[in-house]
C-alpha cells in the first residue's frame, strides 16, 4: 500500500493493460468448460445448455496420430529454437562491439524491422523468391549458377523445416538482439576498463564480461520458450503449409485449427487446447525451478 500510494501514476499507467490481459487472457478460460461438452453452438454454453460428456473430447491423448503430431510439433520447436534463439546474442554481441554509432543505428534499424512484418507477407514473399517459374528468384540463381533443373521448393516437406528456420531466424534475430543490448548496457562499464588494464582483448572481454552479464536475460528468455514447445508458430506454419504437405508439415496448432475451427469441432479444440496449456504450464514450471537452481535466475 506504501508503493501504491507513492507511486500511484505508474500504477495509473499499468490500468490499460490490465484491463486488456483480463479481457483476453483471463475471462475466456472460463469457456475451457466447453471441453467436457458436447458443444452445441446454438445452445450455448453460458446457460450450460450443451450435454456434459466428461472427458470424452479427451480420447486423442489414446490415438497414435496425436503423438506424431506431437513428437512433430516439439521437434520443429525445438530445431527452431537451437538456431533462432543463438542467433539473437551473436548478432547483440557483434553490434556491441562496432565502434561506429551511426552503422549501429542503421544495422539495428535493419534487423528489426522485419518484427513488425506479419508472417502472411512472409509467407508470400518466400511463395515469390522460390517460384518454379521465372519469377522465383531462387530457381533463377541455382539454374543459371549451379546449373540445376527448375525444382518445386514449396510442394518438398523436406526443406519444410529448413524454411520454418530461416523464416523464423530472419525475422525475429534483431528483435531478440534489442534485449541482449539492453542488458549489456546495464553491465558495469568499471568491469572492462578494470579487464583492459589488465590486458584483455575484445574477445576475453567478451567472453569474460559480456557473456556472463547476458545470463539472467537468457535464462528469463529461454524459460518462455521453453514453454512455448507445444503451441507456438501456428501463424508461421498455418502459412508457410500448401495443400500438397500438409498431411507431413502439420503440428498440433494446425490440426487443432482445421478439425476443430474448420471442422465444427468447437470441444475437441477447446480440448486440445487445453491439453497444451496444461503442458504449457508443466514446463514453464519445470524450466523455471531449473533455472533458478543452476543461474539464480528465474521469472518468479
Amino acid at each position: 500500500m506504501k508503493a501504491l500510494k507513492n507511486y500511484y501514476v505508474l500504477y495509473l499507467f499499468l490500468i490499460p493493460a490490465l484491463i486488456l490481459t483480463l479481457l483476453f487472457n483471463y475471462l475466456p478460460l472460463f469457456s475451457n468448460i466447453i471441453a467436457f461438452m458436447d458443444y452445441d453452438i446454438f445452445a450455448g454454453w453460458m446457460g450450460l445448455g450443451s450435454k456434459w460428456v466428461g472427458f470424452k473430447n479427451f480420447a486423442f491423448l489414446g490415438e497414435g496420430w496425436f503423438y506424431e503430431l506431437l513428437v512433430r510439433t516439439i521437434y520443429y520447436n525445438i530445431t527452431i529454437l537451437l538456431f533462432s534463439f543463438p542467433a539473437s546474442i551473436i548478432l547483440a554481441l557483434l553490434l556491441n562491439e562496432v565502434s561506429s554509432n551511426l552503422f549501429k543505428k542503421i544495422s539495428q534499424s535493419i534487423s528489426y524491422i522485419p518484427h513488425f512484418v506479419s508472417w502472411v507477407t512472409v509467407a508470400g514473399l518466400t511463395y515469390i523468391f522460390l517460384s518454379y517459374d521465372n519469377t522465383g528468384l531462387v530457381n533463377n540463381l541455382m539454374t543459371t549458377v549451379f546449373g540445376t533443373e527448375r525444382a518445386v521448393y514449396m510442394q518438398d516437406n523436406n526443406i519444410f523445416l529448413p524454411l520454418l528456420i530461416i523464416t523464423q531466424t530472419w525475422k525475429e534475430i534483431g528483435w531478440g538482439s534489442i534485449l541482449y543490448l539492453a542488458a549489456i548496457t546495464m553491465i558495469d562499464p568499471q568491469l572492462y576498463e578494470a579487464a583492459t588494464m589488465d590486458g584483455a582483448g575484445r574477445w576475453r572481454r567478451m567472453f569474460h564480461i559480456t557473456l556472463p552479464g547476458l545470463i539472467p536475460t537468457t535464462v528469463v528468455l529461454l524459460i518462455f520458450s521453453l514453454a512455448g514447445l507445444i503451441g507456438g508458430n501456428f501463424d508461421q506454419i498455418f502459412n508457410l503449409q500448401n495443400q500438397v504437405i500438409q498431411d507431413q508439415t502439420n503440428t498440433i496448432s494446425t490440426f487443432t485449427y482445421y478439425e476443430g475451427i474448420l471442422g465444427a469441432r468447437y470441444s475437441f479444440s477447446t480440448a486440445v487446447g487445453l491439453f497444451q496449456g496444461l503442458v504449457s504450464f508443466i514446463l514453464l514450471y519445470i524450466a523455471n525451478y531449473y533455472g533458478k537452481k543452476t543461474s539464480g535466475t528465474s521469472i518468479i
